[in-house]
């Protein structure tokens, strides 16, 4: 039996840590969603994240990538 809302780990890249994952695929994520013009960076949720992403990525790990990004200046809006 498959456990619902079990959360899965994501693959880092090789001699990367979890949270540096997450942060680059964020950053990725969020200038191919304004790039395509259909979202401006204040549209952009963890939550509209986790479900673009699968529920791959724990919520939680989102929310604090995207905190880090506004921290760095990446996000402006």
């Amino acid at each position: 039996m498959v456990k619902m809302g079990a959360r899965r780990t994501p693959r880092c890249e090789k001699g990367k840590g979890i949270m540096e994952d997450v942060l680059s695929r964020l950053r990725e994520f969020i200038e191919n969603e304004v790039r395509s013009g259909s979202m401006d960076f204040g549209c952009i949720t963890p939550l509209y994240v986790y479900r673009m992403w699968g529920g791959a990525i724990p919520m939680e790990d989102i929310e604090n990538g995207m905190m880090e990004l506004k921290q760095q200046g990446f996000m402006v809006g």
